[in-house]
């Protein structure tokens, strides 16, 4: 417990029959002097968790700035914690010292995107991060209430796609072994980057010709999900001839050593063949293709990774060629 303001040490106590027990108790200092809280329990386990527990309510008994409760917050690593504390980083030289009295509607509604001038997403996250650390404080009893944080409205997605001829013009424009093969695994995997230039063979099935992207004690976050894909023909046969040639344990590699950025060879790819495309574009793509074929969103939900299917049927269900089209029956005269 190194590094905590606080420790633990044991109360000794006597009994009617003079006898002596002990528990654990919460230790710490300040200018009023030394303090001590029994903690009634002998594990240490159980003492360090109430200790913790003791200490957020301690600390926070008099907090009336969004940093303290922030730092709070943070502190109990709440999901997607990586997330929000990046937003927070950002947010913090706004909101930081600003007390809970001096936030209303228009603080996040109306000054903060002034202050800030970034996209209306990226202040969403740093405002729902903020907001969640609120609502937290409420239902700890931290906080009586929490003032009104309101989030930017929800932007109208741009998909930016490549149609299967672009993408095969696209393709031929790649030059390096490992540039065609990300760019076959992202369009067949709909993958993120980030997972297939982590991608080990070893997690790659021949047999059941699937593709596992979530490596092993990796936690499955909400908005980061990964799945396991079952391996198309063409992508088999492309990772096959790749496999005979592998140096490294990963499958995207090149001179022996692992590729931690495919951007360049994107870049050089999307000149030489005159389709701009990103790495991420892919993934849009893979999905597009998909509802294009009256995938159901549930399924392309599932291969992307995404938990909430509302995320997949708002930014893709639109290029299902039967959208709206039952509704659009009602509108004939």
């Amino acid at each position: 417990m190194s590094g905590e303001p606080w420790s633990l040490g044991k109360l000794t106590r006597k009994r009617a029959d003079g006898s002596t027990y002990w528990h654990y108790c919460l230790k710490w200092a300040d200018d009023g002097g030394s303090h001590r809280v029994s903690l009634g329990t002998t594990s240490r386990a159980a003492a360090e968790t109430q200790a913790r527990e003791f200490w957020t309510r301690h600390t926070l008994a008099a907090a009336d700035t969004i940093g303290q409760i922030m730092t709070a917050y943070l502190a109990t690593d709440p999901s997607d914690v990586a997330r929000k504390k990046h937003g927070w980083k950002a947010a913090e030289p706004f909101w930081g010292a600003l007390r809970l009295n001096q936030v209303d509607e228009d603080t996040s509604k109306v000054s903060y995107p002034a202050w800030r001038k970034r996209a209306a997403n990226t202040m969403r996250n740093e405002l729902g991060a903020i907001n969640s650390a609120l609502k937290w404080a409420v239902r700890n009893k931290l906080i009586p209430s929490a003032p009104p944080i309101v989030l930017p409205a929800m932007p109208e997605s741009e998909v930016e796609h490549l149609t299967r001829a672009q993408f095969r013009k696209f393709l031929k424009g790649c030059r390096a072994p490992h540039v065609i093969l990300f760019a076959k695994l992202a369009i067949a995997t709909g993958a993120r980057c980030s997972a297939l230039l982590e991608l080990p063979w070893i997690r790659v099935d021949f047999d059941r010709e699937q593709i596992n992207l979530n490596p092993a004690g990796r936690i499955q976050k909400d908005n980061k999900r990964r799945a396991t894909v079952p391996m198309t023909k063409q992508l088999k046969e492309a990772l096959t001839e790749a496999r005979e040639c592998a140096i490294t344990p990963f499958v995207i590699e090149s001179g022996g050593d692992r590729i931690h950025s495919i951007k360049k060879g994107f870049e050089a790819a999307s000149a030489r063949s005159g389709v701009r495309c990103t790495p991420h574009m892919l993934r849009h793509s893979a999905a597009v293709w998909m509802a294009e074929d009256r995938t159901p969103m549930e399924e392309i939900a599932t291969y992307l990774g995404h938990k909430n299917t509302n995320i997949t049927t708002r930014v893709y269900a639109r290029f299902h060629p039967d959208y709206l089209r039952r509704a659009a029956k009602s509108l004939t005269w």
